[in-house]
């Protein structure tokens, strides 16, 4: 397909454009404000835990989650509500449904879910101070489509492992298809404004949907563009 004119806004360039998905590389903040409708926002933000800088954020997400801090961003709290969370709250007023990753620390700072859900971890992915962490939080906004066709679980079981491509913290490519067909229908747009290594995007191209991503460190999107090159890959 060709991408109209209106996904494309006045003064920004895409990094990269394919059938199935754009993406921008830039403060998700300065073209969110411009970008029409989507069907589903989709995304793993920063979660403001300090992460690779702070001891006990490392504490807290020891074994497969302790990773390194990202590149070209302060994951610190303050960062998490002066930055994130703005741009986090316009994606989600502006769009009519989405499906939000967060940690406790700033759970808080979001605006009032619809529903919650999340993905229960039996092994763990670290501890905090009541002991292991075994549940990777999800905020719901809007209703899932199809409802009337029957409810589907919002939380799910697993054992994956995010594959190592470079950034800090991915999440396994399985997470994100069970959103991707828990929040959207076939030929739906997705939007990803934290995009990271670009797992929204490639489970959304599998998946038959478009996407449209958005990440400020070039890096990240060279990551994402190569995966989405060499088509869906599951290291788990």
């Amino acid at each position: 397909m060709i991408w109209p004119d209106d996904y494309i806004p006045e003064g920004f360039t895409p990094y990269h454009i394919e059938p199935a998905g754009i993406i921008f590389n830039c403060d998700c903040r300065d073209i969110l404000p411009h970008l029409p409708k989507v069907d589903l926002v989709l995304t793993d933000p920063p979660y403001g835990i300090d992460l690779g800088n702070n001891k006990s954020a490392n504490e807290i997400r020891s074994g497969y989650l302790k990773k390194k801090a990202y590149s070209g961003y302060e994951d610190t709290i303050e960062n998490f509500e002066k930055i994130i969370v703005p741009a986090l709250t316009q994606a989600i007023q502006n769009n009519t449904r989405s499906a939000i990753f967060g940690f406790a620390s700033g759970l808080r700072l979001l605006p009032t879910p619809t529903a919650m859900g999340g993905i229960y971890i039996p092994a763990g992915c670290g501890r905090n101070a009541w002991g292991f962490t075994c549940f990777a939080p999800i905020f719901f906004y809007g209703s899932s489509p199809d409802l009337n066709l029957g409810a589907k679980s919002t939380a799910m079981k697993s054992t994956k492992m995010a594959e190592k491509n470079g950034h800090p913290v991915p999440k396994p490519i399985e997470w994100m298809k069970w959103l991707v067909n828990l929040g959207s229908r076939q030929g739906e747009t997705i939007l990803d404004p934290f995009l990271g290594s670009g797992t929204t995007a490639v489970a959304a191209k599998e998946l038959g949907r478009k996407f449209i991503g958005i990440e400020i460190s070039r890096e990240y999107c060279e990551i994402a563009v190569k995966r989405l090159r060499q088509g869906v890959l599951d290291f788990g």
